[in-house]
């Protein structure tokens, strides 16, 4: 365990435990990665950001922190075991969802959402998950040294319906997979086809096909590098602001979310190089809260 922290630094009345409807939890684990380093220190990053949030939502003039919003300690994982790992955070995670809780996670890098999966899936089977991500995701494991955020799409389509939106970097055997029996339960929006398209009907109509309850994981690299500089994989041609949160009120409008994580912000040097973006995350992680209690 490691700092103990509190989202936007709120006082006791509005982040304790018993009370609060949302629960910030940080991991801080970098497993096998194919390039780059510093995800584990993401958590850290955005949480000491949020202390410069204004409380008040100029969208929807409320203030979405008297829901409550409790953060646990940042819990560092230093295991390279990638399925101990696994069973670790599935752990941390379901002991939230047994109090009811609304998880927000912060990686790390992006295997961690199959073990935040693995949580859900001791509560519940039957949701659906969409990941905005750069990257399909979609590789195929083969051993302890696997690049594992590069396989988490393909791991967590095994048991649930996935939407991938935002990708633009694929390798031809991920390409390959989509057109298998194995990805039958795989669909992708290209983020070509977001910016030259009818983004948002091709987007509902994808969301239709989905079941009503839905996790979403952020893979920060879906924002284009002119917004989030500090991720190892960055790709020319993503996201920006407004239409990711145009993506994501939809989705809370239409479906009932069960949880979120946000991925893959890897802060180097000194502050003053990464602090505009992770305070970006932490105005998302609020706007997040927004969606879930302010439809």
């Amino acid at each position: 365990m490691l700092y103990n922290i509190k989202f936007m630094n709120l006082p006791e009345q509005f982040s304790n435990l018993q009370k609060s409807k949302v629960v910030i939890l940080p991991i801080a684990y970098e497993g096998v990665v194919s390039r780059g380093f510093g995800a584990s220190n993401g958590p850290l990053a955005i949480l000491n950001a949020s202390y410069e949030l204004e409380y008040f939502d100029i969208d929807y003039n409320i203030e979405p922190y008297e829901q409550g919003i409790y953060t646990e300690q940042i819990f560092k994982l230093t295991d390279q075991d990638y399925e101990f790992s696994k069973q670790v955070i599935s752990e941390l995670v379901y002991n939230f969802l047994k109090i009811n809780k609304f998880p927000v996670i912060i990686g790390g890098d992006h295997s961690i959402t199959s073990g935040v999966v693995q949580g859900f899936e001791k509560k519940q089977t039957n949701f659906g998950i969409i990941t905005f991500d750069a990257h399909s995701d979609l590789r195929e494991p083969w051993g302890k040294e696997t690049w594992q955020h590069a396989c988490v799409s393909r791991e967590i389509s095994k048991n649930h319906k996935l939407l991938i939106v935002g990708v633009r970097s694929q390798d031809v055997s991920e390409a390959e997979f989509l057109k298998s029996p194995e990805g039958k339960n795989v669909s992708v929006i290209n983020a070509k086809d977001v910016f030259e398209k009818n983004n948002l009907n091709v987007f509902q109509e994808k969301l239709k096909q989905l079941p009503h309850d839905i996790y979403i994981s952020i893979d920060v690299d879906v924002f284009d590098p002119a917004f989030m500089k500090n991720t190892n994989t960055p790709e020319p041609g993503g996201l920006d602001w407004y239409l990711l949160n145009n993506f994501l009120k939809i989705i809370f409008k239409q479906k009932n979310v069960i949880g979120v994580d946000l991925v893959e912000f890897a802060p180097q040097g000194e502050e003053y190089n990464y602090f505009s973006e992770a305070f970006m995350l932490s105005k998302l992680i609020y706007k997040l809260i927004v969606y879930k209690y302010y439809k």
